[in-house]
Formats: structure tokens, sequence, C-alpha cells
């Protein structure tokens, strides 16, 4: 759950051998994995690529045996045998799995297939419109290679999945009669006003492999393709956007308005009046690619929002920055880097309507930007701020350009605005030609269903009751051993001891989100935490190799106080691999199944907590995430690691509760590197992220959010600091846990982090603009470390940050509307 918006307030794969084979077996493997990694490295430019749609980078195919050529009916989502279950719907014979065809649509461009999926979509009983949320009616809702025309939005339901053929992405295409103002709608506008779901509550959906295609549609309707308030653990990806380039069009691409995203890459768009017109609290957007559009991209708010290898062709404006009231500009704060312009007469504007109001308001980072018959770079509120191109020069690069709030160890703030040093980026973190290293998420297209072994194959029930641990440790094992893709089917898997993933696995969960759930008395000891799931073993055999691993929710079921539920121990012994891990998930309560919900769990802000009366059964983690100190080359990507604040399910109507889990993301990451891409972490008791002795991390945007119930009782309770993890000294009776902690940790890298403190004993008041109280002293702490950080934005915060134990940037001196703000913070000189 988040805080209402701003719009509301103010307006390798498999590089290691698989652990059964011999060591002349293994070294053999690895040799041949080894030499045909180079080949495809200096063929593809070590992962650079043009996308399905539009340039980007991506992941090495697995090296598999030569396959046939595969067609357009082939994609093995379509063919394997779909046995998922939903162990909690109401309907008896629920299905997951929805063909869009079996519903009667026809996907041949002349029929009106509009009802058709819109039933595929919503039939036996489904969270809709009127329902509050839900997680025990999951939907993969597959479109067959075709193309589907539509008179009428099509209705997305909650806890979705729309998936296409990534090899022959389907068309959605809207009549030139459409009614509606959004071709698919995600979170329709009810009688009322207001949205079907608060846009901060829509979690877990995906719409992936599709063309979009307006064309048809008069072009001075209005009218969006894709409409998209949402929030964590969401994703658009490997979409195209085709629009009226009509002079005077008012198509647009993707309409965001609300929510506190999120993930969204790999897109194309072309034409329209704004390819993208968004308003979020927080998004990263990776590799996108915009030609022809009036508006590339257009802001109507924003508190903090990092792009990402975004390519601008054939523009009037790249980024408008300049929604504002007359008053208070609405767009916080924005970071660009490895990005480019072409051919568009302004590239970014920006405004600042009021010159009595903050310097801070449209702070913004441009790093590593290429321009091309671009001749006006930035343009301010009274014109041309930083020159582009001229006629005899018609192409550059801007290395780093900023406006905001500086800090560094010793001073601050000072204004600055115009060209700066950017730091260094670590070789290890980036491709050829210095952009950071990202990688998509691999659906496997080009795999033949033969690849592919699943959950139900090895006696894996998934009906949140059998206690599936050898089941899945099986299957892994099996698949990592054939190199094969384990599939995990839509299920809850609940496992009594730890699930092991061997280095060289490749894991595709259902897209529907299938849960790995801890249960019983093995996780029970916070002297001994066991691992839910490992990734690799921590030194000695298993300890080196890559994973990919993709749509798993990893949780807990009940009192967990001893449970990690997810530790990484792999290593990679070659330059240029990397593991992947894409849309995996920690969900800690609040759902069906968890024992962790309303009924359970419910907050109890009047009553003193204490360690007499802390409700020991509602204690569910010890750590979320562990990275330990010998991992190495690790690519997150769209993570959200949370612990429920409120019950996600319909009849508890999003009240919120009380679950205690004490550590959120430890990184001993001392190898590095480590990127972090679009990566939240919430609601944990003694820190969110904590880097110790870590070194060459990539984050951004990163996001926090400070347990609801802290202060009472305050950090100190439920866990108490162990020494083994490395845990802050709170001895400060009402501090709160820390959203960032770095100790001793070098070449870290922060490319936007929004960190927000809203609640003080579940009381907003010490939120809220001009009350002149905050919810916690301080929530990001740098200790004898070397870091970057730009876009740094709290909420509810006296502190925005501490160095070495001293309190700096007072959120008064850096007000940004709701948000406070800091451009660029910097502490290159530490010794660590």
């Amino acid at each position: 759950m988040r805080f209402p918006s701003l719009l509301t307030l103010s307006v390798l794969f498999l590089g290691a051998t698989a652990l059964p084979l011999n060591d002349a077996d293994a070294d053999a493997l690895d040799a041949e994995i080894h030499e045909l990694l180079k080949r495809e490295t200096a063929e593809k430019s070590n992962c650079q690529f043009k996308s399905r749609h539009g340039p980007g980078p991506k992941p090495p195919l697995p090296p598999l045996p030569p396959t046939p050529p595969v067609t357009c009916d082939d994609f093995w989502l379509a063919r394997i045998d779909h046995e998922g279950v939903a162990p909690y719907a109401p309907t008896a014979g629920y299905q997951v799995w929805r063909n869009v065809k079996d519903f009667g649509a026809v996907g041949d461009g002349i029929a009106d297939d509009t009802a058709a999926i819109n039933e595929a979509i919503s039939s036996q009983g489904r969270c809709g419109p009127g329902c509050t949320g839900s997680t025990i009616t999951p939907g993969l809702i597959y479109f067959p290679p075709g193309t589907y025309r539509v008179t009428a939005p099509i209705i997305d339901f909650y806890y979705t999945q729309l998936i296409g053929n990534p090899g022959c992405p389907p068309v959605i295409k809207a009549d030139f009669n459409f009614v509606g103002r959004w071709v698919l709608d995600t979170n329709p506008y009810q009688d009322g006003g207001g949205l079907a779901w608060g846009a901060t509550n829509v979690f877990w959906r995906q719409v992936a492999h599709f063309v979009f295609d307006l064309t048809d549609v008069a072009f001075d309707t209005e009218i969006a393709a894709i409409h998209w308030p949402s929030s964590q653990a969401t994703s658009l990806s490997n979409v195209e956007f085709r629009l009226s380039e009509a002079p005077g069009t008012r198509h647009q691409g993707l309409f965001i308005e609300e929510g506190s995203g999120g993930y969204i890459g790999d897109l194309v768009f072309y034409g329209g009046n704004q390819a993208m017109i968004v308003g979020n609290q927080q998004f990263t957007f990776k590799n996108i690619a915009i030609y022809n559009a009036r508006t590339a991209i257009e802001h109507f708010w924003s508190w903090g929002w990092t792009y990402i290898g975004i390519s601008i062709t054939n523009c009037s404006t790249g980024w408008d920055l300049t929604s504002n009231n007359g008053t208070f500009v609405n767009v916080g704060t924005i970071t660009i880097i490895d990005s480019s312009i072409t051919d568009t007469p302004i590239g970014i504007a920006y405004a600042w309507p009021n010159p009595n109001q903050p310097n801070v308001g449209n702070t913004l980072i441009v790093e590593n930007l290429d321009l091309e018959n671009v001749p006006v770079a930035i343009r301010g509120p009274f014109g041309t701020v930083l020159p582009g191109t001229t006629s005899t020069t018609t192409s550059l690069t801007i290395p780093a350009w900023g406006r905001g709030n500086s800090y560094d160890e010793n001073s601050g703030p000072v204004f600055f605005q115009g060209t700066f040093t950017p730091p260094t980026r670590p070789s290890a973190l980036t491709a050829p030609g210095g952009r950071y290293f990202t990688a998509s998420k691999p659906y496997y297209e080009d795999q033949p269903l033969s690849a592919f072994l699943t959950a139900r194959e090895f006696g894996a029930k998934g009906d949140g009751s059998t206690d599936d641990t050898r089941a899945l440790n099986r299957l892994f094992e099996a698949a990592a051993k054939r190199r094969k893709i384990a599939y995990i089917n839509a299920g809850m898997y609940r496992v009594t001891r730890t699930v092991f993933i061997p280095p060289g696995s490749r894991i595709f969960g259902d897209s529907s989100f299938p849960v790995i759930l801890s249960s019983g008395r093995y996780f029970e000891n916070p002297t001994r935490p066991q691992p839910v799931v490992q990734v690799g073993n921590r030194r000695g055999p298993g300890s080196e190799g890559r994973i990919q691993w993709s749509n798993t929710i990893v949780s807990t079921r009940g009192k967990q106080p001893g449970a990690i539920l997810i530790e990484y121990n792999l290593a990679t012994t070659h330059a240029g691999q990397y593991s992947g891990m894409w849309d995996v998930h920690t969900r800690i309560g609040g759902f069906a199944g968890s024992d962790l919900q309303l009924t359970q769990c419910p907050k109890t802000p009047e009553t003193p907590i204490t360690s007499a009366n802390l409700d020991v059964d509602c204690v569910a983690a010890f750590m979320s995430m562990h990275i330990t100190r010998n991992a190495a080359n690790l690519y997150q990507e769209n993570n959200w690691i949370w612990v429920a604040d409120h019950d996600i399910e319909e009849p508890a109507n999003n009240q919120q509760i009380t679950v205690y889990a004490g550590r959120g993301l430890l990184v001993e990451d001392t190898r590095g590197p480590l990127w972090l891409v679009a990566s939240s972490v919430e609601h944990h008791q003694l820190y969110e992220y904590q880097f110790y002795k870590a070194s060459t991390i990539f984050a951004g945007q990163v996001q926090t959010e400070t347990a609801y119930y802290q202060p009472n009782p305050d950090a100190r309770l439920p866990f108490a600091p162990d020494a083994r993890y490395h845990d802050p000294e709170l001895l400060t009776p009402g501090d709160s846990g820390w959203g960032v902690r770095a100790v001793d940790t070098t070449d870290l890298f922060i490319y936007g982090a929004g960190l927000y403190s809203f609640f003080d004993n579940y009381d907003v008041n010490c939120s809220q603009v001009g009350t002149g109280t905050r919810c916690q002293q301080r929530i990001l702490s740098l200790e004898r470390s070397r870091a970057t950080i730009y876009n740094l934005n709290t909420v509810g915060t006296e502190n925005m940050m501490t160095i070495d134990g001293v309190d700096q940037a007072s959120y008064l001196d850096n007000l940004n509307g709701f948000i406070s703000s800091v451009a660029l913070v910097e502490t290159r000189d530490l010794v660590v």
C-alpha cells in the first residue's frame, strides 16, 4: 500500500556445469560453453542486440544443441501441459491458463474479438472492478499469433498476466469506430470517478509480447493504447505501439497517471501526440525506442524516475517536464542515463515557474546522453539552458549535466546547474561502449517443448498443503543436470526444508507467479536461520556458475523467525558471464495461505508493544534476501521484496496489518558486480537495503518504505542485532529502521532512490506537507563508504542522510513538493 499519489494530493545463463557431472565431463562442458559464449559475444558485441521491436541489450542465449527452426505455432508456452492450480480459488475446476481462442477469439483481423477476450480475462469469478484485490484467482491469458480487432476496451483484472507469442507477437487492432479512451484498460475509472483499484495497490501483473495498432482510429481522436496506473511487481515488456503520425494527431501510446511502480522496458513507439504521458511516484524505464511522436515523453508528475537506454528519433520534444500549476512544478526528479536523442529540436524541457519556490523543483540528472541534430539540448522556463548541436557540430555527447542541490561528506546544500564530472564507471558494470550492462528477461522462445521439465512431472502438487520440498529439489537438480529449463506450474508450493537451486539452472515460473512457501519448525529458529531457497553453495562444489530465474514469489507461512527467503551464493569464473533474476519477488504476509492476515496479525497502534506482548506468531522471517560474501555477477530486475502492510484479499478491504521481518536485502558482495534495476524493499525491522563491505554495484531506481508500525515497536524489536549479519546497533529508543545502509562499501552507484517514511505508528500526519513533524529522524547511512547517489528523494524524514554518524541534509533545505530531493551525493574521498 502506498501513500496517495502526488496527483491526488496536488492536482546465462548456464555458465557452470551441473553438479552430478564428473570432473572430466565438467571441464569439457565448461570449455565448450565458454567457447560458444566467446563466439556469441563476438557476434553480438557482448549481448547488445536489436530487440524484437527496437534497440537494446539482451542476455546471452543458453548454449544448447542446435534445434530445428521454431515457427509461430511452436512457442513452448502454448504447447506445454498447463496443470497449474489456484488452491484457494472459490470455483471448482478453476482455470489459471486461458487461451483467448478457447473463448471464441478468432484473431483474423476481421471478427470483433472484444467480447471473447474480455470473457477469457473475467470468467470464473475473477477479481475485477468492484473487488478490492485478491491473489486467489490468478490468470495467465495467452494470445496466439494473429490480429485481434477490438471495438471497445479490453478490461484487465487483478493478478492477471497478458502474454503473447514473443517470436510472433499478436496484434491488438483498434477498430476505426472504437469507443473508449484506452484500448487496454488495466484499471478502469468507475462511476464515482475513482479507479477500480487504488493505483498504489495494483501488484503482480504483466503485459508482454504485443503490438497495439491504433492507426485505423481517426487521428484527431484522443485515445491511448494502454492505461497503466500500477505499482510494484508489475511490468510492460516487448510491446510495440503503432499510432497515427498525421499532423495534429491526438493518439497516445502509454498513459499512466498514478501509482508506485514499477518497471517498464523493451518498448517501441511509432507516432502519436505523446508516445508516453506519465505520472507516478517512481518508475524505472529501460530500453525504449520512440519514433515520430510530437512529444516523446510528457510527465504529469513524479517523485523519482530513472530512464536507462532511451532512444528518441524525429520528435518535436524529447522529455517534457514542464507540468505545473503556475506556482508549483509537478515533476520532482528525473534521472536519464545512457540514452540518445536524434533529429529532435528540443531534447529536454523543464519548468520553474515561480522564482520564490525552492530551486530543487524539476531536479534533473543527465549522464551519457548522445545528441544528433538536436539544436536545444536542455530548455528551461526562460529559454535555452544548454545548447545542443549546431550546423557544424551535428552530434555531441553530454557526459553529465544536472540541476539541484548537491552534498558531499563535508558540505551542502550547494545548488548547481550545469555540467559536472560523472563518476568513473567500473568496467565490470558496463557493456562494450561504456553503457551500463542490462539484460532482458528470457522467454526461451527459440527452444522446443522438449527443452522443458515441469514441476508436475516430478510430483509437485502446488496445492498449498502437500510438502513439495523433495519434488522441487528433484526438478531443479534434474533440469540442471540434463541442461533443461525447469518450469514451475501455477500453484502454491509448501516446503518444509531448503529448496536448492544448483548452478546451471534455468527456472521459468508460470507467469501467474507460482509461490514457494516455507512452513514448519525448520524455519523457526532465529539463532540458526535457514534459507527457504538457496542458490548455489557458499563454498566448494556448487559455489561457482550461473542461473536464470524468472516469475516466482518466495513466501512464508505463519511464524518463521528463522527463515531467510532467498540466499544467493554463486560466483562466475569467466569475464562477461552473469546470473539473472527477473520478476522474482518475496512476499511476507497479507495473502491467502500465509496465516499472516488481518485475522491473525491486526495492527494495534493503541497498545504499546514490548518484548512481553509482541505477537510472536506474526514474526514471519529473519531476512528476505541475502547475497553472500562470495557471490558475484548477479543481475536483478524488477524484484520486489515486501513485508505486507495490509491484507490483500478482498474481505479485508486492504486493512492494515502488523507482520514482522527482521532484515530486507543484505549484500556482502565483496567481489561484485551487482545490478539492481527497478528494485524495491519495504517494511522490514532493521533495514531495507544493507551493503556491507560490498563493491561495484549499480542500483536504480531503488525504493523503500519504513515499517508502518514503527516506532511501536521501534527498530530494536523483535530481533536483537546479530553480529553474524552485521546488523546496525540501534540503541536510541524510538529509532526506525534504515532505508539504505552502506558500510565499508566502494563503488556504489545509485541512479535514483526513493526512501519513504509515511507513518508514525500508523499515523500518517507525520508525512504531511506543512505539519512540521516527521515520521523518523534518519533513513540513509553511509559509513566509511564511497558512493555516488543521483536524485535522492525522501518522505517523512528529518535528516535525509547520515555520513559517518553525522546527520546531513535537512529535509527543510531540500523541499520539492511532497518530497525532499538532493540531486547529487558524492562521498568519493572516504577511505575504506
